[in-house]
């Protein structure tokens, strides 16, 4: 987990320290600007429901921001929406879903990302690989 930290002019920055949001004041704070839509926040509220940091673990609003953040091209959220589906956690499994996320994550120099890609990409038939292919192509990030 990573760590928030607001600078005086109001930008999030991610620290490598890991963070419990034991502070409510914190967790209002990343809720407040996870719901303005800045993508580094929705991440990291993600994560947090994800693994209980806010107090509860609630898988289904985690995918919810962790979706936001990664359509907004956030690496990490992407990466993080390629395990999920991956591992079929939050969401039904699928490979293919999975396989693209890893794939756009991968674009942005994510190495996990890149080597859960080539894992999964032996796993499917070269029609798949190339309607996946064709999504990608195609796909920009939201604003």
């Amino acid at each position: 987990m990573w760590g928030l930290i607001l600078t005086m002019t109001g930008t999030l920055l991610i620290s490598a320290a890991p963070f419990a949001l034991a502070d409510p004041a914190s967790e209002q704070q990343l809720q407040a600007l996870a719901g303005q839509g800045d993508a580094n926040a929705q991440w990291m509220l993600g994560q947090a429901l994800l693994t209980g940091n806010l107090g509860t673990i609630d898988e289904a609003e985690a995918v919810r921001w962790l979706q936001l953040a990664a359509d907004k091209g956030h690496a990490l959220a992407q990466r993080d929406m390629g395990m999920l589906y991956e591992q079929g956690q939050g969401v039904t499994q699928d490979t293919l879903e999975a396989f693209f996320w890893y794939s756009l994550a991968s674009r942005q120099d994510s190495g996990r990302a890149r080597l859960r890609r080539d894992v999964l990409a032996a796993m499917l038939t070269p029609d798949q690989r190339e309607a996946i292919a064709a999504r990608l192509k195609g796909w920009r990030p939201s604003r």
